[in-house]
């Protein structure tokens, strides 16, 4: 009779509901009357989603309990509520982002364009005004055309500077041949990207540098398995993945389900994982790094002087929105004379608004006002924010490359630990800069992770040195090695090819 794997899914799943105190690989078999094969494919599923624990009998048998509430972590309302959750927040982010960038386009260079035209026609119009009421040799002044023409020229330079200037290090490309950029050919080398690109690198960053990471650390352990006949222990998994050993342990059946993998137990009652299936193949090893360690996050790609020339331009916005907004809340005062000092601008965007039939009181305050001045404050807010969480993440991945460190040490010489041995361990994690000191916080932690899986026993040396002694550790590591080297890895030959569709 041949069964559907879902439905053989399904009914393996029931039994495991009305037994969670714990089944052996037999007695699921018994239950369910499904095959024996089936049954050992899909308990590591099972023991994945519902998060298993496994036990080892005096005989050396595995059994699966459930002392949880047996909730599935992908499947029913709150995993699917917390999937569409997720999905919804991303595309949420991503439109706002976008949305926002658009804005900062506009609002950083717009205003700042904005206010420096408006000062510049401040002034020119008045010296154009001023020239016009008298003529020389019978032609009326040409100061009037001679500030359109300045004006348009600062329009275009700025409009080059926003989409391809380098703002400190060169653009990606000429705008013309009468405008070469740093940074082109022939010119300065330095950061190219275009001036728009770094503004939404100080604001929004540079995106995650481990975003293709569980690739990475797939391979890695897929690697580390082919090349240790297909058997690894949970504590050499969690030294391949930096986890602690709680999250190993649920990660590691994810691996059994998703690469073929198996739970088994020695004579002595250790627990392995056996992948023979990763075995099986047609081209020798190839060498895989083993301690690749994750990237830290960094604020911004950009220079401190690009970043620093961005905080200006931004507080220059804000400086011309506080300005406009002082006058337009003390418009009773200079009309009566009292604020008369620093006026000018105002007093010119007031009558020109006014000659155009726009009321220049609320306009002066939203727009020229309250909008720039609360945009800037979001320009540095954002970041500052951004800042934070970067700091958080950097701390979780500096722990993480230190766990690998730690435990790769503990692994090593179980029967002989030193903190001392520890802070040199994790020196070499390769965290870059602004990683926090190797410290007993952190060495006395990687301990106490460690220590929950095996109990180590602590004693002084006679250099007063505080020893730990992972004995069970110890006990484990050699079961491992006699496990492994009893594999017949003949089991596992290809064997001379039989037939070849091209022949």
């Amino acid at each position: 009779m041949v069964r559907r794997t879902g439905a053989d899914y399904r009914t393996l799943v029931s039994a495991l509901k009305r037994h969670r105190e714990g089944m052996t690989v037999a007695d699921m078999t018994a239950r369910t009357a499904l095959p024996l094969h089936s049954v050992r494919e899909l308990v590591p599923r099972a023991a994945d989603e519902y998060n298993a624990r496994l036990k080892v009998s005096g005989s050396g048998e595995i059994l699966y309990s459930f002392p949880g509430n047996f909730k599935s972590r992908y499947r029913g309302f709150g995993a699917s509520f917390g999937s569409f959750s997720e999905k919804a927040l991303s595309a949420l982010g991503s439109f706002f982002s976008s949305a926002f960038k658009v804005w900062i386009m506009i609002m950083l260079a717009g205003y700042f364009v904005l206010f420096i035209l408006l000062t510049l026609a401040a002034v020119f119009l008045t010296v154009a005004a001023s020239g016009s009421s008298g003529r020389r040799g019978g032609r009326r002044s040409s100061g009037g055309q001679g500030s359109a023409f300045f004006i348009s020229r600062m329009t275009s330079m700025i409009f080059r500077f926003w989409f391809y200037s380098s703002l400190g290090g060169g653009g990606e490309r000429g705008y013309s041949r009468n405008y070469p950029l740093r940074g082109s050919a022939g010119g300065r080398g330095g950061d190219e990207r275009p001036f728009y690109k770094k503004v939404f690198s100080f604001v929004f960053g540079d995106g995650d540098p481990n975003k293709a990471w569980e690739k990475t650390e797939a391979i890695q352990v897929i690697g580390y398995l082919r090349k240790n006949n297909g058997v690894i222990s949970l504590p050499e998994f969690a030294i391949l993945t930096g986890m602690n050993i709680q999250k190993a342990e649920r990660e590691i059946l994810s691996y059994c389900v998703n690469y073929g993998g198996m739970p088994e137990a020695t004579e002595d009652g250790t627990v392995i994982y056996r992948f023979d299936s990763l075995l099986l193949a047609a081209e020798k090893e190839t060498a895989v790094k083993q301690d690749a360690v994750k990237s830290r996050w960094k604020f911004s790609a950009n220079t401190d002087k690009t970043n620093t020339a961005l905080t200006f331009v931004n507080l220059a916005n804000l400086g011309f929105g506080c300005y406009f907004l002082y006058f337009v809340l003390n418009l009773d005062a200079m009309r009566a004379g009292r604020i008369i000092a620093g006026s000018f601008l105002f007093r010119f965007v007031n009558n020109f608004l006014a000659l155009h039939g726009i009321p220049p009181a609320p306009s002066i305050t939203i727009v020229l006002g309250i909008v720039p001045i609360a945009f800037s404050l979001l320009f540095w807010g954002i970041p500052a924010l951004r800042k934070g969480r970067i700091k958080k993440k950097n701390a979780a991945i500096t722990l993480e490359n230190r766990r690998k460190k730690g435990f790769a040490r503990i692994w090593d010489k179980p029967l002989a630990v030193t903190e001392e041995d520890l802070r040199n361990a994790v020196r070499t994690a390769g965290e870059g800069e602004g990683a926090e000191p190797e410290g007993n916080e952190n060495t006395n932690r990687i301990i106490k992770e460690m220590g929950v899986y095996s109990i180590p026993e602590a004693a002084y040396d006679e250099r007063g040195r505080l020893v730990y002694s992972f004995t069970g550790l110890d006990e484990e590591k050699k079961a491992l090695e006699t496990y492994r080297a009893g594999v017949d890895k003949s089991k596992h030959d290809l064997g001379k090819i039989v037939f070849d569709s091209g022949a």
